[in-house]
């Protein structure tokens, strides 16, 4: 499994953080799970706002992201898994 911390994630959240959001994403059974597209994903707060975690289900790459990253269509999955939780 390979992990990819955008530069969104890393601005806003200290080290002890980011790894502290991955080793209970991969420990854990996910928040949220997208039955559609396979995606699973866990929301972290921290001091610094929210951190999501989420694992792209064909590649298995773990990708932690600050929500202002976001693109309209690269989220758009992730976006219905949140608004189904709320």
């Amino acid at each position: 499994m390979s992990l990819v911390v955008k530069p969104s994630a890393r601005e806003r959240f200290t080290p002890r953080e980011l790894i502290a959001a991955y080793e209970d994403f991969i420990k854990s059974e996910p928040q949220y799970l997208d039955a559609e597209t396979g995606i699973k994903a866990t929301a972290y707060l921290f001091g610094a706002g929210v951190l999501l975690v989420y694992e792209e289900p064909e590649t298995h790459v773990v990708i932690l992201i600050h929500p202002s990253a976001w693109k309209v269509n690269s989220a758009k999955s992730i976006c219905r898994i949140l608004d189904k939780a709320t």
